[in-house]
């Protein structure tokens, strides 16, 4: 298992990279968006050195606010035109891998046509992905107003080169109730990246693991059935607290429930 953390978007990237790689992550989930980090105007080389500097891996993702379900032909074109560069600099940088978002449809449309139109997105953008040496992800949104397990399942049944990105914050807010189980279930064989967070099932709020009152979030369990999947790739901790000790406090209670999760399998 690999542990990592996001740059913010609005921040320097090699700061960023500096801060990560000096804070014992194991990788850098590299968000190409504006205003700091836009695939366009980034400046390849001085990313690639601070990557080789810190000897930092890197998996990439994309803005998820692009808005590509939709009836509207040129505007899914040009969501496709931004998407592509992102692809081609996460393959530059040598990204193992790059996440693109299940787009949330407007209302009144069929999920025939929200399916129709994520393919007609992901498809081109798997056979760029091939071509660039990196793999495209698909993540599952919040409030996705339809059965999104439903069409992503399809997705990744029809496309060969689709994988599958698994938010844990995300899966908690579906109209259905938290899908966790249910994801791991119908698509965890095509999971290859995580994303950890919590919230209180109001909104995605990004708070460090353990911080919700209650016992629903349950980690030790969720990252022993991760472990039991099995699974042993890219976890990232998307908690974006103002004060990072947070940050690394959900660092360091993942691998121990890790390592707890492992120790409980061998006593077995």
């Amino acid at each position: 298992m690999q542990l990592g953390a996001m740059n913010h978007p609005a921040k320097d990237v090699v700061e960023e990279i500096r801060w990560i790689a000096e804070h014992d992550f194991d990788y850098i989930d590299l968000t190409l968006e504006p205003p700091a980090a836009d695939p366009r105007t980034l400046e390849l080389s001085r990313v690639a050195t601070a990557l080789e500097k810190y000897e930092l891996p890197v998996v990439a993702h994309t803005a998820y606010y692009l808005p590509y379900a939709t009836p509207f032909a040129t505007i899914r074109r040009a969501c496709l035109e931004e998407l592509s560069v992102a692809v081609k600099v996460a393959g530059k940088l040598g990204a193992r891998l790059v996440t693109v978002h299940f787009c949330r449809p407007p209302k009144f449309f069929s999920e025939e046509d929200v399916f129709a139109w994520h393919r007609e997105i992901l498809a081109p953008l798997c056979d760029l992905a091939e071509q660039t040496g990196t793999v495209v992800a698909v993540e599952q949104s919040p409030f996705p107003q339809c059965r999104q397990i439903d069409i992503l399942e399809r997705l990744l049944t029809e496309l060969p080169g689709l994988r599958f990105h698994l938010d844990a914050g995300h899966a908690r807010l579906e109209p259905q109730g938290d899908l966790w189980n249910e994801y791991l279930a119908r698509l965890g064989r095509y999971l290859v990246h995580v994303h950890l967070s919590e919230n209180d099932g109001s909104c995605d709020q990004h708070l460090p693991l353990g911080a919700v009152p209650g016992h629903f979030w349950q980690w030790s369990q969720r990252i022993a059935q991760l472990k039991s999947l099995p699974y042993d790739g890219t976890i990232t901790l998307e908690v974006f607290a103002p004060e990072p000790d947070y940050l690394l406090l959900s660092r360091d209670l993942v691998r121990r429930w890790w390592n707890e999760a492992g120790n409980e399998n061998s006593a077995a």
